[in-house]
């Protein structure tokens, strides 16, 4: 199998396997996009990769429609399906982050608005995650509440055993050092860096970062699951 020009392909070139058997010559062409993620788009090539370009760089839709210079609706669309790509990604993923001397950062965190812009309520969607510190890399969660029965199962898909996991004082951690981590409590009553020199400031980050490329108003559960 080899890479060959072509006119009557608008990718301008395809794959080509020519072989004999028997006696019989055998041709075989694939499309350049076999097996790939936008093996069925109906861009160009040039239109699929400036929108993923743009898309990655989180720049607004209007500005990915003018510099692509394609409709409103493809732009909708691309948006959607790369949220989609990387959802189904992140939910088959295996990967797990942290590990012996390694450090991962935890929280949850309520994404929404203050009920009538007044008090200390919060209407909106609950959302587990964690970051490690050397690495940055990171997985975001969207629960139902923030118990030890519904957070103590994502820690052990998403974090390695042995990892030093750095946490505020909630009591869904308490018992952390009982399944295999260990542990660092930062009490944000008292201070923001505790006496071995741990904070949560990595995580507390993501999350400002991730609230900033969420709408302000409209958000459905369905966003946070797909934005993790």
């Amino acid at each position: 199998m080899k890479l060959v020009e072509c006119n009557d392909r608008s990718d301008g070139c395809k794959w080509e396997c020519r072989k004999q058997l028997n006696s019989k010559r055998h041709k075989v062409e694939l499309s350049i996009r076999k097996g790939s993620w936008f093996e069925r788009s109906n861009l160009t090539l040039e239109e699929i990769l400036k929108l993923t370009y743009w898309w990655c760089r989180g720049v607004e839709q209007e500005m990915m429609r003018f510099e692509v210079d394609v409709s409103g609706n493809t732009v909708v669309d691309w948006d959607s399906f790369c949220r989609e790509i990387c959802e189904v990604y992140y939910l088959e993923c295996e990967e797990k982050i942290g590990g012996p001397n390694k450090r991962v950062q935890i929280d949850e965190s309520k994404f929404g608005k203050r009920k009538y812009h007044r008090g200390h309520r919060v209407e909106g969607q609950w959302v587990f995650g964690g970051i490690e510190e050397e690495s940055r890399k990171s997985f975001m969660f969207a629960v139902d509440d923030r118990s030890e029965a519904t957070l103590l199962p994502i820690i052990e898909t998403f974090i390695e055993k042995g990892t030093t996991i750095i946490s505020d004082c909630w009591k869904a951690y308490t018992n952390l050092e009982k399944h295999g981590y260990k542990h660092s409590l930062v009490n944000h009553s008292k201070e923001f860096v505790n006496k071995d020199g741990d904070h949560t400031n990595k995580i507390e980050g993501h999350w400002r970062q991730a609230k900033a490329k969420l709408p302000a108003f409209g958000t459905q559960v369905y966003v946070f699951v797909i934005f993790s």
